[in-house]
């Protein structure tokens, strides 16, 4: 339940939490929302639910560095400002959206307390975030480039030769505008790696809001990987985490929708994911999970869209009795052509190239096949119905896949540990063919439909992992859980038998899958100079041995006597 403040609520409000606090700068916090006034429904730490929101947007792309920046605060701005946010208490923008690395500003410490609206020691944009969120009483979740000063040769942490550390981080406001967290990604994807920084362990950040409930969150490419994503989840235990992405879809397994609510689903979280929006160059798919319950609001889309999604978020100890939005699912009709994307730009996984795989044939009606990969085995149980004949128009192909082992990567940029069993669309009968859409200009027709479509497999046991469905249609959207499947698993002493099993008739799947990630913990070097560079990351291990050359001891003696010179003389 929510509550509209009267001015005599929110003074007992303010009584009632200062003295459970018990702490002077918690009633400040109050007395400032009081005199600010406010009419919009904020949610109780009593309440099952909070109003969250996520924008997908569309980054400014032509124009100078600081036009940029102007350009992307502006529509920024004008989305927290909105009537459409009025109500929410927490907003979530995507990765890259803001600023760039012509503009990167300094981020205070959440420790201190940093009001930017107040003390304007920091980039424009940054202060000016800050006065809209308090302005909108609302927490702000945005990401931005950040710079930090650092001295080479003193006795810290590995600093930049530049003497300035650049990190991709998320900053949490509150709703007084105060930096109460920020968090550094730390595995960068692909050019990050040559003008990013990273901390040389993963920084866990959480922070706990006036609703009772307490998030975590990362970035982008660290959804793959154990620090920090699952170890919130798994270590802390946190039931609520924010996403800022800027996400490179991939097929059959790794589009955005798809890999966040199977993540969601497998850590049965709650997850708010915006996604940039630049579908022809692989970037869309925003939404807001529930766990086991699946999407309350996601989208995708085929052209640049700037759109805010919404949602009440039942809170994990509520989840269980919390009733889903009824939605009315249309009566299933088979159809010869249904919509399908075909706009957007998707990457293939060519990890699919060494998996163990079945060509079904075009005209399969029945399957009743174990497929295994060394000792690792999946049982697939398939019936389709055909819908009708069409000369004039092109039908996916379909092959059981299985594997497990190490042969992997993740999108050609690190190692992965991964299982799993699947049935994917191909275009044609060669391998090569799968993880692939047919174009636009290619008449495609549902020659059959999945009747029923069940697979099951036995999954070590492992603390660092993570099981998930992982499925698809012509839309690029996962199918809806509890609605469209359903996932039983059984545990043994070192195994899980996962049982995906198609609840309703599917037409145009292009995935199907129990895909699982055992988290490598292999290091990569992607590419980068094994010795000291102006380009080189920070983060380097500390049995990582750097061949001295007096040529870049003179080059990065001389940067950073300047500045150092400029640091002790202004």
């Amino acid at each position: 339940m929510h509550y509209k403040f009267s001015l005599k609520d929110e003074i007992a409000l303010i009584v009632i939490m200062a003295l459970k606090a018990e702490g002077v700068k918690i009633l400040l916090g109050f007395v400032l929302i009081l005199c600010i006034g406010r009419s919009q429904e904020v949610s109780l730490p009593s309440d099952p639910t909070y109003n969250a929101g996520v924008v997908e947007f569309v980054p400014a792309r032509v124009g100078l560095p600081k036009d940029l920046v102007i350009d992307n605060l502006k529509r920024i701005k004008a989305i927290i400002e909105s009537e459409a946010t009025k109500d929410l208490d927490i907003l979530v923008f995507p990765e890259y959206v803001l600023n760039n690395m012509d503009m990167k500003t300094y981020i205070p410490d959440p420790n201190e307390g940093i009001v930017p609206c107040e003390v304007t020691n920091y980039d424009w944009f940054l202060t000016e975030l800050s006065c809209a969120a308090r302005s909108r009483q609302l927490y702000l979740v945005v990401n931005m480039l950040e710079k930090e000063f650092c001295l080479p040769f003193a006795n810290q942490r590995k600093c930049h030769p530049s003497g300035f550390n650049t990190f991709n981080t998320n900053v949490v406001l509150d709703r007084q505008g105060r930096v109460i967290s920020r968090y550094r990604k730390s595995h960068l994807f692909r050019y990050e790696w040559y003008s990013t920084d990273i901390l040389e362990k993963p920084k866990l950040a959480t922070f706990t809001t006036d609703f009772g409930v307490t998030f975590g969150h990362f970035i982008c490419f660290d959804m793959l990987y154990y620090e920090p994503a699952e170890q919130l989840v798994k270590e802390k235990n946190v039931t609520d985490i924010i996403y800022p992405t800027h996400w490179f879809s991939e097929l059959p397994f790794l589009t955005a929708v798809q890999n966040q609510e199977g993540w969601a689903f497998a850590n049965d979280v709650n997850l708010l994911a915006a996604d940039a929006s630049y579908p022809s160059q692989q970037n869309t798919g925003s939404g807001i999970y529930a766990g086991r319950l699946g999407r309350l609001s996601a989208a995708i889309f085929q052209e640049p869209t700037t759109k805010l999604l919404v949602a009440k978020v039942p809170k994990s100890e509520h989840r269980s009795t919390y009733q889903m939005p009824t939605t009315i699912e249309p009566v299933f009709m088979p159809q010869l052509v249904t919509p399908r994307f075909t706009k957007l730009d998707l990457q293939r996984d060519y990890n699919v190239d060494v998996f163990t795989t079945k060509l079904l044939e075009d005209n399969f009606t029945t399957v009743n096949e174990i497929l295994c990969h060394r000792s690792f085995c999946c049982n697939f149980q398939i019936e389709r119905q055909k819908i009708g004949d069409s000369p004039s128009h092109q039908a996916y192909r379909f092959r059981l896949a299985a594997y497990s082992g190490t042969e992997t990567t993740f999108q050609r940029v690190s190692s992965s540990n991964q299982s799993l069993c699947a049935v994917i669309a191909c275009t044609g009968s060669d391998l090569y063919t799968c993880g692939y859409i047919f174009p636009e200009s290619v008449a495609v027709g549902n020659k059959y439909y999945f009747s029923k479509l069940q697979i099951s497999g036995d999954f070590i046991k492992a603390k660092r992992s993570l099981i998930m469905p992982s499925t698809l249609n012509a839309n690029i959207m996962p199918l809806k859980p509890n609605v469209d499947f359903t996932w039983q698993d059984v545990e043994s002493s070192k195994t899980k038998r996962i049982t995906l099993n198609l609840s309703r008739p599917q037409m145009d799947l292009l995935t199907f899958a129990i895909w699982s990630n055992y988290y490598s913990t292999v290091d990569n070097t992607h590419n980068l100079d094994p010795v000291v560079n102006l380009k080189q990351p920070i983060a380097l291990t500390s049995s990582a041995v750097i061949p001295f050359s007096f040529k870049s001891f003179q080059t990065i003696f001389s940067i950073n006597l300047s500045v150092l010179l400029k640091f002790q003389f202004n």
